[in-house]
Parts: C-alpha cells; structure tokens; sequence
C-alpha cells in the first residue's frame, strides 16, 4: 500500500505543481499586438480554488482506495485509483487551459471545474459502492466455505503423520473426499458437519496412534458422514 501510495503522490505531484506553474507562475499580464491581456481576474479565483480541491479530493481519494491492508480490498479498488489517476490528469489538461487563457469569460472555467467535480463524484460513488458490494459477497463466501477449507488442510496436514501404509491410505481417502465436497455450507449442514468434526478428531486421534483397526473404522463413519453432507447439500440447492 505504501509504495502504491507513493507513486501516485509523485505523479500527483508532478501535475499539481505543473498546474500551478502554468496558472500562476506565468505572467499575470500578457501583451499580445499592444493589447493587454488578464489572467485570474475577479471570479476566476474561486474557480482557482475549486481546481485546488480537485487535486486535494483525488489524493484523498486515492489514500483511502490505498490504505486497505488486505491485498483482496486493494484489487477490489483498483477501479477507483485507476479513476483517480485518470481524473486528476483531466483536471490538470483542464485546467491548465481553461486557466491559462488570457481573458476567458470568467463562468466558462468555473462551470467546467464544477462539472469536473460532479462527474468525479458520481463516479467514485459508483465505484466505492461496487468494491464494497463484491467485498461482502467475498466474505460472505468465505464464511461460507470455512469449514470445508479448514477441514481439508487438516485432512491435509494429517496425511504427513501417519505412520504404517494401512493408515497413510486410509488419510489420504478422507482427504480426497473432503477435497472434492461441495465447499458450501448452510444451515441445515450444521448437525452433519457436527459430527463430521467429531468423528474427524477420533480419527486423528486412530491416526495419531497408528491404530489400524480403529482408523478403518472411523473413516468408514467418516465417509459416510461427508456423503450425507453433501446430498444434504445438494437437496438444499
């Protein structure tokens, strides 16, 4: 997030300082032909300002896109920084031009950065709430599925501690049968899965005791229990 947020404060920058070079570094008064011409007159200003906190808004925007710690939440942003990046370079063009010349109608670049700022708005709006919508639909999923992921990197993880063959078989079968069930649960799979936990902590405890006999026959109640799980499952689609 830092080094993403860095690079964008450099490009920000770059055009926030070449924004104000051109509108305000350059020579208020211009002759052109014994005509003189004026910059940044009366109402011209506000307008100023209101391209100043464009700049501000985009930074805001983008630290806020940024700062997600989860590595999901920032991938779910990237519309919204790639927005943010997109408008803040149509903000500097923008402005650089409406700003720039000399003797502009002072409301012709004060209804344009106002139009800027509505656009913009909507659209991070638009965006803030689409990232928001699928982040839940990810958690959501993710609560959905944490029994079956946690189950299977423990049927996983038990593999690797069985001892004689007999015992190594009989893991790896309850391993593949975990790994390949619906990973969805729901509220009538509690009970099921219950037990499912259950008979798993027996059968590790067979496992663990390199108990043949007792292994064969938890994972007998085993399978038998995941196969109920998952007509359960399918029957409630």
């Amino acid at each position: 997030m830092k080094k993403a947020f860095r690079f964008y404060l450099i490009a920000w920058a770059i055009l926030f300082v070449i924004f104000n070079v051109v509108v305000i570094a350059l020579p208020k008064e211009t002759t052109i032909a014994g005509v003189t011409y004026v910059k940044l007159g009366g109402l011209s200003w506000i307008t100023l300002i209101l391209f100043e906190l464009c700049f501000v808004g985009h930074l805001v925007c983008t630290w806020i896109a940024l700062k997600r710690n989860k590595l999901s939440g920032m991938f779910y942003r990237l519309p919204l920084i790639r927005l943010s990046y997109a408008c803040i370079i149509v903000t500097t063009v923008i402005g650089c031009v409406m700003m720039a010349v000399p003797q502009m109608p002072d409301w012709i670049p004060l209804i344009v950065v106002l139009i800027i700022m509505a656009l913009y708005a909507v659209a991070v709006l638009k965006a803030a709430a689409a990232a928001q919508i699928v982040e839940q639909i990810d958690e959501k999923v993710k609560v959905q599925t944490a029994f079956i992921r946690d189950l299977t990197v423990d049927a996983s993880t038990l593999m690797t501690r069985a001892k004689s063959e007999p015992v190594k078989n009989a893991c790896k079968k309850v391993y593949e049968a975990v790994r390949y069930s619906d990973p969805m649960t729901s509220g009538a799979l509690h009970d099921v899965e219950s037990r499912i936990r259950t008979e798993f902590d027996a059968f590790t405890d067979a496992v663990l005791s390199d108990n043949a006999d007792a292994v064969n026959a938890s994972m007998g109640e085993l399978l038998s229990l995941i196969t109920e799980r998952n007509r359960t499952c399918k029957a409630n689609k």
